[in-house]
Formats: C-alpha cells, structure tokens, sequence
C-alpha cells in the first residue's frame, strides 16, 4: 500500500460491527425519547383531560353585521363552529369588522381591465362572555379573483361570486384559528 492510499481505506470500515451497532442503538433511542415528547392529534377530537373544541365552537355567538360580505361570512362561521346544527349556550362572543374591496390586476390596449380580484378583510376578537377575557384578536384576509365583460349583469355575478368565495375563504380560516386557540387555551 503506498503512503498516498493510507489515509482513504474505502474497503475497510472506521470501526467494529459492534461499535456501530451501539451507536445506531443509542441513535435510535436517542430518536425515540424525542418523538415520546410529540403528540399529534385531531383538533376536533375531544379528550377528557383538555377541552372539546367542537362544543367550544359551537358555543361561540357570532355577532350581527350590517352589509352583504359580512353576512356571508357570519353565516359561514356559524354553520362552520355548529355544522348546520342548534349552537350550545353561548360561552364565548365573535365580535368582526368587514372590509371588501376591489382591485384591477391588469390592463388591455383600450385601458379597460379584465380581470379582478376581490379582498374581504375581517378584524376580529373572540371574547369570553363570563369573564370578558380575549382569548383571540387578529385579522385575517381571503382573496378570489372574477373577470370582467362587456355585460353589466355577467359582470355583476362574477364579482358577487368572488366576494362570496373570498368570504367563504376567511371564515374558514378564521374558524381554524379560534379552533386552535381554543384547544390551547391560550390568549393573545
């Protein structure tokens, strides 16, 4: 063997079977008391030390609110935390301010655009009722896109359809995130 081979024996390993199978049993434990700490599970699922999120849920009152978008959104949320059936008592208050708008993406030759996208804005707080603790504020944004016609009432729809699909988008995401609160239990 020349002196340029000693350092790089590819054929022969670094240490004895042994050596590498204590080492791939402390490897492997090691893995094992990490993942005993992780525990996954269902949101929805209730267990009978921590609280159930769907009667959580379903016990959360939904504010009235004044315009089109806003209604869809409430509406979703409620059959989202009830699920189409009768809500618990109220225990908790979903206070929202909506915002939509409109926005043009792109422009043609003749200055005329489109393509749309609509924006619903929802700033919320979710609050204990008993004890007028917040458990939840944030804002959260859902957006859907419509193209535009030459005819007023096509037009009209598609913007319609939007706002809704954008609306259906938020609540959505909202319902996950008072979900998750809740399961936590904390507040921010």
């Amino acid at each position: 063997m020349s002196s340029s081979d000693r350092g790089l024996d590819l054929a022969r390993p670094s240490g004895s079977g042994l050596t590498r199978l204590v080492r791939g049993g402390l490897a492997a434990l090691a893995l094992g008391v990490l993942a005993a700490g992780c525990t996954v599970q269902p949101i929805y699922m209730p267990i009978a030390s921590g609280p159930n999120v769907a009667a959580d849920l379903s016990a959360i009152q939904v504010e009235d609110v004044s315009d089109r978008v806003g209604q869809e959104v409430r509406n979703n949320l409620i059959f989202g935390f009830t699920g189409g059936g009768n809500p618990a008592p109220p225990r908790y208050e979903l206070t929202m301010r909506v915002t939509s708008a409109d926005a043009r993406l792109g422009f043609e030759r003749d200055e005329t655009a489109p393509a749309y996208s609509v924006t619903v804005t929802v700033a919320y707080q979710l609050k204990e009722i008993a004890t007028g603790k917040v458990i939840l504020r944030s804002i959260n944004r859902g957006v859907a896109s419509y193209d535009r016609s030459n005819q007023a009432f096509a037009n009209q729809r598609a913007q319609i359809d939007a706002q809704n699909r954008a609306a259906q988008s938020v609540a959505d995401d909202i319902q996950l995130r008072l979900a998750a609160a809740l399961a936590t239990g904390k507040s921010s």
